[in-house]
């Protein structure tokens, strides 16, 4: 299957929008003063407690279980999101379409630090599936998935149990644009029984992440890999590597030889590290966006633009558990002796942005600063609030219009 990998998930923290950061904490309002002069202070009470008692009731059957149905419009509501938020563990929402195909959507509830209204209903569609088999070199099997339009509370598994068993032992998660399939993630594939009375139907389950929906037709193909030879391996290593696009798992060929230039690569500091320090994170920083909107950079910034877009090609860095996407960008930057300035926000709790290698908010036009992502989803909350884990992909770019030219199109 010769399929692109796409440069999605631009992993940044919107240094300019600190102010949109919302259920972070804030400055506790201050107690009513009690009359007790008034008659009605005695009935006043009673309604309080009665308006708080029907508060409690709504929040527990608002309140979402480990296990939940996703309702017939697909909406989980902020409310019910608010139940899980912080909470760890993973929190399940089953549907299923008029066709047989179940599938759940699986959150850890830690990674909600600003619960929103989540979209959950999912289609499955066959159409075009003859162009986009062909697209993939003749793949044995195809499926469109149809996401509602939506910004995720946090990055999701999404599960899908087929009406079918697929031969295949390796499925690829991709989208579909202009008639050309870029590659998003490998998913899993496994068989189990169609039902626990079943003892010969065979069906296909196959899980992915999701760390974006917003309105594109993605696919899952299906093939086998059996009897690999050169050119199928070929194949694959079209799919790592693709045109122009990155990968984070072949960063060292996309940096290439550039990324021991200027100081601008911490891999060898980080490879310094004492060999007990076995957590390991991928971190970038790139502001490419600046050199498609030039006009609106301030002259006296240019000199801190590299030529390529690159101020920190993929790196790896150590890390101690606990720490988080601030605490690592500030070693990372520290490593490779790039300039970073930030600020603490009490009102969020949280760390902010300002500039990085001297560019800083604003520097380029009035919706230009910084944004992170890890692992192609774009938190909704502060850097210094996401907490890394061993594997993750950090990227830092720097936007020019709210994020929607880096990949983020819920940041305005």
């Amino acid at each position: 299957m010769k399929i692109k990998n796409k440069f999605t998930g631009l992993l940044l923290c919107l240094a300019l929008g600190a102010a949109s950061l919302t259920g972070c904490g804030g400055e506790k309002a201050a107690e009513p003063v009690k009359n007790e002069a008034s008659k009605d202070a005695g009935k006043e009470d009673k309604k309080a407690d009665t308006k708080e008692e029907k508060s409690e009731k709504k929040s527990d059957k608002s309140a979402l279980k480990e296990d939940n149905q996703i309702p017939e419009d697909g909406v989980i509501t902020k409310e019910q999101m608010e139940s899980i938020a912080g909470e760890k563990g993973e929190y399940r929402f089953h549907g299923e379409t008029s066709d047989g195909i179940k599938y759940t959507w699986i959150y850890d509830g830690s990674k909600i630090k600003n619960p929103i209204e989540q979209k959950l209903k999912v289609e499955f569609s066959e159409e075009n599936l003859d162009e986009i088999k062909k697209a993939a070199d003749d793949a044995p099997y195809a499926m469109q998935v149809k996401l509602q339009e939506m910004e995720l509370a946090a990055p999701a598994t999404l599960e899908v149990t087929l009406t079918e068993k697929w031969d295949a032992d390796r499925v690829l998660y991709c989208i579909y644009e202009d008639e050309t399939l870029y590659q998003l993630d490998d998913a899993k594939i496994e068989n189990a029984k169609e039902s626990e009375e079943s003892e010969e139907n065979e069906v296909s389950k196959i899980s992915f992440q999701v760390n974006k929906a917003d309105g594109d037709v993605y696919v899952l193909l299906g093939g086998s890999t059996e009897g690999t030879d050169e050119e199928e391996q070929t194949a694959s290593d079209e799919m790592q590597s693709g045109d122009e696009s990155y990968d984070g798992e072949n960063s060292e060929t996309n940096a290439g030889s550039e990324a021991q230039e200027g100081g601008r690569n911490a891999e060898n500091n980080a490879g310094s590290s004492s060999e007990e320090e076995s957590h390991i994170c991928t971190i970038s920083i790139e502001c490419s966006s600046i050199l498609d909107n030039w006009d609106d950079l301030k002259s006296s910034k240019a000199e801190f633009v590299p030529s390529d877009g690159w101020i920190l090609y993929p790196s790896e860095i150590s890390f101690t558990p606990g720490d988080t996407v601030f605490d690592v960008l500030k070693d990372a930057c520290g490593q490779a002796g790039i300039q970073m300035s930030s600020r603490y926000t009490p009102l969020y709790g949280s760390y902010y942005i300002e500039g990085i290698n001297q560019l800083y908010e604003f520097d380029c036009g009035q919706n230009s600063g910084w944004m992170y992502s890890v692992n192609g989803w774009f938190p909704n909350y502060g850097c210094s609030e996401y907490k890394v884990e061993d594997g993750d992909n950090i990227e830092w770019k720097y936007t020019c219009n709210l994020g929607s030219d880096v990949g983020n199109g819920y940041a305005g």
